[in-house]
């Protein structure tokens, strides 16, 4: 499959900051959607997913990106209406209590599934989360922790338990620790990232997996930057049947 037979979303803006807002690209091939930044996840799930009728969330990560400090005041303003393109969705915005500060996103790409959880939290049957542990405590009920070195072993096992369709939702960012001079260093070896990857495939081929998301999450304490991200990228990618590199 060549790079040209996905689509580009969000066109490729340069190997830039992504920060709390900005989005340098959004890609997609299929069901799946490969960002640099998290926050355009819920917008792609969407895409895929009824979030009014029963799913399931698995979420490898990093951090649980279930900021909860200021929900009543995103809650108040999330678009009326979620049938929207993707541009509008990432720059909708709002204007916060605080004299002085002017519009910003109220999707960012830590607030994002606490967002989700908030609004569709009822109909989501299960939600795993292989993380970290970095961020707030999720919103949901009973959300299902896993331990890292469980996830080869068990990931076909555990989406056979939750109500189909699933929403994948990967970053990077879980296969890397931190490292010298505040740049991480990956720490998860080939044969356990394609075993996970192996898994998701098949998957997304029986169709349990109705939308997978990939962020690559390129800052240099999370991923080691650019180069480090964009290469697990590739692997992981490839490992899903899909031939991607960014220009």
């Amino acid at each position: 499959m060549a790079t040209n037979e996905g689509e580009w979303l969000i066109p490729f803006k340069g190997r830039n900051a992504s920060g709390a807002y900005n989005q340098n690209f959004l890609w997609r091939r299929w069901n799946v959607y490969v960002m640099d930044n998290h926050r355009a996840a819920l917008w792609c799930w969407l895409q895929h997913v009824d979030p009014d009728s029963p799913h399931s969330i698995f979420h490898i990560d990093r951090h649980t990106d279930t900021l909860q400090s200021r929900m009543n005041e995103w809650l108040e303003h999330v678009p009326s209406s979620w049938n929207i393109g993707i541009e509008e969705y990432l720059n909708h915005s709002y204007v916060p209590d605080e004299l002085g500060v002017g519009p910003i996103p109220v999707i960012r790409w830590d607030n994002y599934l606490s967002i989700y959880l908030a609004l569709f939290g009822q109909d989501v049957s299960a939600c795993y989360f292989a993380t970290h542990k970095d961020g707030d405590d999720p919103n949901y009920d009973s959300p299902m922790h896993v331990c890292m070195w469980d996830v080869p072993f068990n990931l076909d096992y555990w989406l056979g338990l939750g109500r189909k369709p699933w929403i994948m939702n990967l970053d990077l960012d879980y296969f890397f620790c931190d490292g010298e001079e505040d740049r991480a260093q990956r720490m998860i070896a080939d044969p356990y990232i394609d075993r996970c990857m192996d898994i998701i495939r098949a998957k997304m081929a029986d169709q349990t997996i109705a939308v997978t998301t990939i962020a690559i999450t390129p800052s240099d304490n999370f991923t080691g930057g650019w180069g480090p991200s964009e290469a697990m990228m590739e692997q992981v990618l490839s490992r899903l049947g899909i031939d991607f590199q960014l220009p």
